[in-house]
């Protein structure tokens, strides 16, 4: 038995309308599911987008004591410019630190006013000629044995923090949205159930005059494919939300570290086309086996 599009549409269409508000429900589940893995995938972007930035790009600080004497600043700068490891150095002195620490915290007004720029210690923001961990790290213990040091603070200390943080909360957003991604998947195979339960008796006089299982399972297969597809829709709304709110909180900090966690929209659409074949599978796979199960039995 041939299928008409009219056909589908037109049932596609009473079915979803049938009961709304069963299928407003499947598809918040399905767009709450999807945002959560949407959302995880935008952190494995912008971590993998900050690791690739600072490949390249690897830096440490060079702090020194607050009552360092200029002629042991001349000495860690000699040593910076002597080393083969070293490829350029840029002292930080008091006005230029306070300057960012006033940027940093310029929405703390009682503690700015608490903070004199002589109280701030001076640095050397230090790029190494070799992007090896290992050999960054045996520089900068070299140069805290320099009298003057007080401390090195690397960059890939911070990378390290960020990526066991980000991969962490990913993995809890991704088991979460599996478990959503599960309860939607139900959801829909309810709804789908309660759908071909409604119209059983249409479905016998359908099968007694030759309508294949194909006939009668496309229809709620296609309404459960359009509930996946909104939900995944309303999920792409709330990644690149996300997304926006990410970018403009970390250029309001003005954060060196986070700058490349933003990512960019053509990225975010890539995701957006993976939640989309993602929920058109969910509501597909879960109203066909809700319908087999019906005309199987």
């Amino acid at each position: 038995m041939a299928i008409r599009i009219d056909y589908l549409f037109k049932e596609t269409g009473q079915n979803l309308v049938r009961n709304p508000s069963l299928s407003l429900a499947t598809i918040l589940t399905v767009a709450v599911s999807l945002s959560l893995m949407g959302v995880a995938l935008l952190v494995q972007r912008g971590v993998d987008r900050i690791n690739t930035s600072f490949k390249d790009e690897v830096e440490f600080v060079v702090w020194l004591d607050v009552d360092i004497q200029n002629e042991q600043i001349q000495a860690v700068q000699n040593f910076l410019d002597s080393t083969p490891f070293v490829d350029s150095s840029d002292y930080i002195d008091r006005e230029a630190t306070y300057e960012e620490f006033q940027n940093f915290f310029a929405e703390e007004p009682e503690l700015l006013q608490l903070v004199e720029p002589d109280s701030l210690p001076t640095s050397f923001q230090v790029k190494p000629s070799d992007a090896n961990v290992e050999l960054i790290r045996e520089l900068g213990t070299e140069i805290e044995t320099i009298a003057g040091v007080s401390d090195v603070e690397f960059a890939t200390d911070n990378i390290k923090a960020i990526s066991d943080f980000s991969q962490g909360s990913s993995t809890v957003m991704a088991v979460a949205a599996l478990f959503a991604a599960g309860a939607a998947a139900l959801l829909m195979y309810n709804s789908i159930r309660t759908a071909v339960f409604a119209r059983r008796r249409e479905i016998e006089v359908m099968r007694l005059v030759g309508a294949t299982k194909w006939f009668i399972r496309i229809p709620f297969m296609l309404e459960g494919l359009l509930q996946g597809l909104m939900g995944a829709f309303l999920s792409i709304f709330t990644v690149f939300a996300v997304n926006r709110l990410t970018d403009s909180f970390f250029t309001d900090l003005g954060s060196y570290v986070f700058r490349d966690f933003a990512v960019p929209n053509l990225q975010v659409l890539s995701i957006g086309f993976i939640l989309l074949l993602i929920g058109a599978a969910i509501g597909a796979v879960g109203a066909g086996v809700a319908v087999t199960r019906y005309l199987d039995a």
